[in-house]
């Protein structure tokens, strides 16, 4: 395998970055109270998935990418219908 180059590098780390702003965005909806309880399961659950493809597949960019900032918009329109 060759060494990855400085783009995938940037691009697996802005997609870790995506995760981890879901991640302190489903606590932080949780512990307000925002959401219901299996929301903030369900999304915890997704995160993780998600979490572990980042980390077993970074170098493939593109998809790393869309699952990141895919997650994120879950996130953000399930949140909003789901707002008490």
């Amino acid at each position: 395998m060759s060494e990855p180059t400085p783009r995938q590098v940037l691009y697996a780390l802005v997609a870790a970055g995506f995760v981890i702003v879901v991640v302190v965005l489903t606590i932080g909806a949780a512990v307000a109270g925002l959401v219901p309880t299996w929301w903030s399961i369900a999304l915890a659950v997704a995160t993780l998935g998600v979490a572990i493809w980042i980390g077993l597949n970074w170098r493939r960019t593109g998809a790393s990418l869309l699952l990141a900032i895919g997650l994120f918009v879950v996130w953000l329109v399930g949140t909003l219908a789901l707002a008490d």
